[in-house]
């Protein structure tokens, strides 16, 4: 079979994917090229059939400002913008009942609008950052786990968390925290790390990311390339860190290599400064640190997605759509922007813009989208509606798992 496809798409074979048994026909002067597979590839098909707003709009996981409800806005960033998912935050949910029926009514919107379903996503770590409705009870903190040190709890605890998202209608959650914490002074991140210990961090971290994938869900382990000893909230100032590389492998990166290596599907990365590592970029806009490090180095080949764009530890420095601009460029998948339709509307018209002015070649888009869909493939990400849960049933479960330990 015979496929008409653009020059990425060999990138995509010979780099990051194999196929197998494959030959290749193209002309260096042409825009397409022919490519003989021996399979077809429904990724491949999928990507050929979408048009450049589609592709783009994958490139994006949004937040949306409706609180507990769809506004207009809402729903024109999934029927006009195509965007990638939704991120959930505490404004958006407030009972067991009203998620599902958002979610259902989200799903029914992409479903009719849409050929891609959503990646459809919340913070839920547990302890202090719980996203789960309240009537749900808070499961511990990532402290208090690595306190016990012991990675079948840890497992059987994200198993858990893994299937309330799940039935709830989700697909991804930002967890597991993989930050060594090694400085009393950080407040951002403090209980919500295992331990100060690298091991058990590492230990814990995979616990919970395969307790996760076990009900489907995606684990995004945060915060490359790691959090945990800045003093500064980067959600408001720029951290900046004076480590050399040796000590960041050795200690802040040394989770994340490990979760790479027992099959991390993704990772959120934070807008950190490590001056003597890449002195002239923040990590989300680093060649250094996603391409020479993640990629090449600790061999990843999951999602890269930004932490929020809209924190001031980046905006701070540049724009929101320059950002979006650079951190693409500098080998991120996925931009996530978690409030502002106009945040979202002009990063995504500024991505389309650099397409069309050349700054960004299609080709480019269209690597990251393979990337993107395969792993929605994996997950098998979808429309199909949810049903509403038995929060008592939940309820008496987490209590079992708090009383065992």
């Amino acid at each position: 079979m015979v496929f008409i496809l653009k020059r990425v798409l060999i990138l995509v074979f010979l780099g990051l994917f194999t196929l197998g048994s494959c030959s290749y026909y193209y002309k260096k002067d042409e825009t397409y090229i022919s490519v003989k597979v021996s399979e077809p590839d429904e990724i491949l098909e999928r990507i050929n059939a979408m048009s450049l707003d589609e592709k783009i709009g994958q490139l994006f996981i949004v937040g949306f400002d409706g609180g507990s409800y769809l506004t207009q806005e809402d729903i024109s960033l999934i029927r006009d913008y195509k965007v990638s998912g939704f991120i959930f935050f505490r404004r958006n949910i407030q009972t067991s009942d009203q998620v599902v029926k958002l979610i259902n009514e989200i799903k029914s919107v992409n479903n009719a609008e849409c050929t891609v379903p959503m990646f459809l996503s919340l913070d839920q770590e547990g302890g202090t950052v719980t996203r789960l409705p309240d009537e749900i009870i808070k499961f511990n903190r990532a402290h208090d786990i690595g306190k016990l040190n012991d990675e079948n709890y840890a497992y059987d605890v994200a198993k858990l968390m893994g299937e309330i998202i799940h039935s709830l209608g989700f697909n991804m959650n930002f967890a597991p925290v993989l930050d060594v914490y090694t400085n009393s002074e950080n407040m951002v991140i403090g209980s919500r790390s295992f331990s100060s210990d690298k091991e058990v961090v590492a230990k814990l971290g995979i616990a919970t990311m395969n307790g996760l994938k076990d009900n489907g869900i995606i684990a995004v382990g945060k915060h490359y390339p790691g959090h945990g000893d800045t003093k500064e909230d980067s959600h408001y100032e720029l951290p900046v860190l004076d480590h050399d590389y040796e000590r960041v492998k050795g200690v802040e990166i040394y989770p994340f290599k490990m979760a790479i290596e027992n099959g991390i599907d993704s990772i959120l990365v934070s807008h950190l400064f490590y001056k003597n590592i890449d002195p002239e970029n923040i990590v989300t806009l680093s060649k250094v640190f996603l391409y020479d490090i993640l990629r090449k180095d600790l061999k990843f080949r999951g999602l890269v997605i930004t932490d929020d764009m809209i924190m001031k530890g980046l905006t701070n420095h540049i724009s929101i759509p320059e950002a979006c601009f650079e951190a693409f460029k500098a080998g991120v998948d996925v931009l996530l922007i978690g409030s502002g339709y106009q945040n979202i509307v002009e990063s995504i018209n500024y991505i389309k813009q650099s397409v069309l002015n050349g700054k960004i070649q299609e080709f480019e888009i269209d690597r990251k989208l393979y990337n993107i869909l395969r792993i929605k493939q994996k997950y098998n990400v979808n429309n199909d509606s949810v049903s509403r849960i038995n929060v008592n049933e939940f309820n008496d479960k987490i209590r079992s798992l708090i009383d065992k330990n």
